[in-house]
């Protein structure tokens, strides 16, 4: 599996299909700072082991070469910021796809807002992309995976019915998340989804 990982966007890419969870959690909303747990090379190594098939705590460990203690502090920290969930003596990933919101008391009225710019979502077959903010347009020009990438992402966009203008993968890969989001959760709450919140 090749992983790209910058600043504002981590991509993963192999054509090995992926471990998903079998409940009804399509989307997680969570805090910035619950969604930034992720950009710790440690749980992000830990979250790819998940989605690809290493479930169980020695299974993650061997995959990681963690030692025990470390492991259990980090996975601690993934199921308290709900990126994972504990199923029986599994780990699994929490949903498909992350998004980041923000609340605001405007004049006693709760505002609820997603960021289009920070979010995750897990592919089974395309793997794990997480945006963090604005990709420059310059990111792949140079990048050895550019090609696959561009595949990747073309293939991503056939899957989910998105056109895409991006010129560079970087960009539309932010494009497609946002299309997800734009398209299917909005569509989804307003006919009738309910947000369930649980800490």
């Amino acid at each position: 599996m090749n992983t790209v990982v910058k600043p504002e966007i981590v991509v993963t890419l192999s054509n090995k299909e992926r471990m998903m969870p079998t409940y009804d959690s399509e989307y997680v909303l969570m805090r910035d700072r619950d969604f930034s747990v992720i950009l710790d090379n440690v749980n992000l190594s830990i979250i790819l082991a998940i989605i690809n098939g290493y479930d169980r705590f020695a299974q993650i460990m061997k995959k990681t070469g963690l030692q025990r203690g470390k492991l259990s502090r980090h996975l601690r920290r993934l199921l308290g910021t709900g990126w994972v969930i504990k199923s029986g003596s599994r780990y699994l990933p929490s949903g498909h796809i992350y998004v980041v919101y923000e609340v605001q008391d405007i004049n006693g009225q709760i505002m609820l807002t997603l960021s289009t710019n920070k979010g995750a979502f897990i592919d089974p077959i395309y793997g794990l992309l997480v945006i963090n903010g604005e990709p420059l347009s310059n990111y792949c020009a140079s990048c050895p995976l550019r090609q696959t990438c561009v595949n990747n992402v073309k293939s991503l966009a056939r899957k989910y019915g998105a056109e895409l203008r991006g010129g560079e993968p970087s960009e539309a890969y932010v494009e497609l998340f946002r299309e997800l989001i734009r398209r299917d959760l909005i569509r989804k709450l307003r006919s009738g989804w309910r947000l369930i919140i649980k800490r």
